[in-house]
């Protein structure tokens, strides 16, 4: 027999079968242990979130059949010789809700180190991940004047050899603005966005990606400071503030799936079990941030 009739002999039986069996777009539940976990040195607090993967009703909204919640579980980071066990406790969402994590104050996480998370539930094998955060970034804004004519704002990292280079970079401006009042002073903050998108009406800001460096313009910059101050505001100071942040790969990635393919003509048709977490799902990253505050007439000269 031909390697074409095997094929169509094949696919001819496969077929067969299928069609006297119901079809059904649900496939067997099989329940997981997901792990959403970022070590931050810039937060006072590390934060390790954990659910089970849940069985649900299909149709137009998602209904659960079972229970997500993880009512016990022991959660530990170690770096080097030290380990640290996180406590579970109720922290309150952005929405008001009551949310179920796992907290540590006393782990500062240091670049360029080791950090391996191990999360054991009674009765599931234990899930692990190692990561080692991103070096430092040493961020640098300046004033520079392109073949355009027009004044931009340089920022980028003042690295020349990374020890541990992130995957990925994230620049941020902002405007900050002291006012004086009779009964307090006041701090207002905004950030500057990139451009301004006029058939759409929409403000574009800066994501995270391999860019070792973000440009703004100085026009932007005062169009959104001069929309801070109102008539008879008595502005103390104004400063500009340039922030940047590191991501290592794992958390780079986590942000690149979920947040959809880069080419803007693909369309996702699933939901991918994406995991870095080994025995389970989810991811365990880790990011560095770091910031330099400059007068504000720097860079917008009067």
């Amino acid at each position: 027999m031909g390697r074409m009739a095997l094929t169509l002999f094949l696919a001819a039986a496969l077929l067969g079968v299928a069609c006297e069996d119901d079809f059904s777009p649900k496939s067997d539940f099989s329940q997981q242990l997901a792990v959403f976990a970022v070590m931050d040195p810039a937060q006072p607090v590390q934060t390790v979130r954990l659910a089970w993967s849940y069985d649900a009703q299909l149709g137009l909204e998602t209904i659960p059949l079972t229970d997500a919640q993880v009512a016990e579980a022991d959660v530990r980071v170690i770096r080097g010789g030290e380990t640290y066990v996180f406590h579970d406790t109720l922290v309150t969402g952005a929405k008001g809700e009551s949310i179920r994590s796992w907290i540590n104050r006393d782990l500062h996480p240091v670049p360029e180190k080791d950090y391996r998370l191990r999360v054991t539930v009674p009765g599931h094998p234990t899930l692990t991940s190692t990561i080692t955060l991103p070096s430092r970034l040493y961020v640098r804004g300046d004033l520079v004047r392109p073949d355009t004519g027009v004044n931009t704002i340089h920022i980028y990292h003042g690295v020349q050899s990374f020890v541990h280079k992130p995957a990925a970079f994230y620049f941020r401006l902002w405007v900050q603005l002291t006012k004086w009042t009779p009964s307090d002073t006041l701090v207002e903050r905004k950030e500057i966005p990139l451009r301004h998108v006029t058939a759409t009406d929409t403000w574009v800001y800066p994501s995270p990606g391999r860019e070792t460096e973000a440009s703004y313009s100085v026009g932007m910059l005062r169009q959104i400071t001069d929309g801070m101050i109102l008539p008879g505001d008595s502005v103390l100071s104004r400063q500009v503030i340039v922030q940047a942040y590191g991501l290592e790969n794992n958390f780079y990635s986590y942000y690149k799936v979920v947040r959809g393919f880069e080419d803007p003509l693909s369309m996702r048709l699933d939901a991918p079990d994406l995991s870095f977490i080994e025995g389970g799902l989810g991811v365990f990253g880790g990011m560095v941030s770091d910031s330099v505050i400059y007068n504000y007439f720097r860079f917008a000269r009067e």
